[in-house]
């Protein structure tokens, strides 16, 4: 058996223990990935998925990931900043879907999701002090009032007159 065997992804050739055999899921083969394509491949099966259910597909089409490229070669935007960025779109700002396409992700956009998530991990941040903080309790005793007496009625002996 050979000590190296090559990347599935780059077809560079590495150690054997360094390499992850890995299936995506809904696939029998298994095939060898560097640490660096692993993570890549983790990310694109992320981005489709994510895609995919936002757009109501089984797969994105070609046109979607020629816009992602485009995205993260001229913007340098991440898989994850694209999905919270179409997340905010679609499920925040509540835009229509007109179309299976990126072009919403635009730098403009990616700043008010930017600026949403900062607001909202404030607003978590305040929330967990808030609870963190120690409250101290008071325990009230309660006194029962058996001073007073009061007078009952008997109806019955209204009637008997």
């Amino acid at each position: 058996m050979r000590k190296v065997k090559q990347c599935y992804e780059c077809k560079v050739q590495f150690r054997r223990e360094e390499l992850i055999d890995y299936a995506a899921p809904g696939t029998k083969t298994m095939h060898s990935y560097c640490a660096k394509c692993l993570a890549e491949k983790h990310a694109r099966e992320a981005f489709a998925n994510k895609v995919c259910t936002i757009f109501g597909l089984k797969a994105p089409g070609p046109r979607i990931w020629k816009e992602r490229e485009r995205l993260q070669n001229n913007y340098g935007y991440t898989d994850q900043i694209i999905i919270d960025c179409l997340d905010y779109i679609y499920y925040v700002e509540k835009k229509k879907k007109l179309a299976e396409s990126l072009c919403l992700v635009q730098p403009y956009m990616v700043e008010k999701m930017m600026r949403y998530k900062a607001a909202k991990e404030h607003e978590a941040a305040n929330i967990a002090r808030a609870v963190q903080t120690k409250v101290k309790e008071y325990i009230v005793p309660i006194k029962e009032n058996t001073s007073i007496k009061k007078e009952s009625w008997d109806p019955d002996e209204w009637l008997e007159d």
